[in-house]
């Protein structure tokens, strides 16, 4: 697992693990409303809290299943060259390199709207993983964004934020 940041069996544990919680929660939710069966046929709850009760089974099977075994041939972490590799640093890097400004794009575009943001966000993701320069990059996100403004705004008539600079 040599440039291993992450190991499979480790992201399938901290998998199964949200699953278990959302469960807990839509399980526990389901609790607020009757969960029984009565003269009119299922109450509100009865799905949700068997769908809670069923992601929490599935989430401890997976974790059972993952667990390791020691030198048991099946297990993810006992693999024959070592701990079975879900990220290197590399791609876990790649990945953030795309993840950060799709999050500063959805966080920018309370204040600014839809417009300016996802320009800006369509120049810099062509910059950056497009190896394009910033003059095609700028111009391509404020054509694209103007094209949107067009179909939307005045075509379909589905106004999308603008933000404080009605742009």
């Amino acid at each position: 697992m040599a440039g291993s940041f992450i190991s499979r069996g480790t992201a399938e544990i901290a998998t199964a693990a949200g699953v278990a919680l959302t469960g807990a929660v839509i399980a526990l939710e389901s609790l607020t409303h009757d969960i029984g069966w009565n003269a009119t046929g299922p109450g509100s709850g009865y799905f949700p809290f068997r769908v809670g009760l069923l992601l929490i089974g599935a989430a401890v099977v997976r974790v059972l299943q993952v667990r390791p075994r020691g030198t048991g041939a099946a297990s993810l972490e006992s693999h024959a060259s070592g701990p079975v590799a879900f990220v290197s640093r590399a791609e876990f890097h790649r990945s953030l390199s795309v993840f950060w400004p799709t999050a500063a794009l959805v966080v920018a575009m309370f204040p600014l709207g839809c417009y300016l943001p996802s320009g800006v966000y369509l120049a810099w993701m062509m910059r950056r993983h497009g190896g394009h320069g910033w003059l095609l990059s700028a111009a391509y996100g404020a054509a694209v964004m103007v094209a949107f403004y067009l179909v939307f705004d005045l075509w379909f008539r589905v106004p999308l934020a603008k933000g404080p600079l009605g742009v």
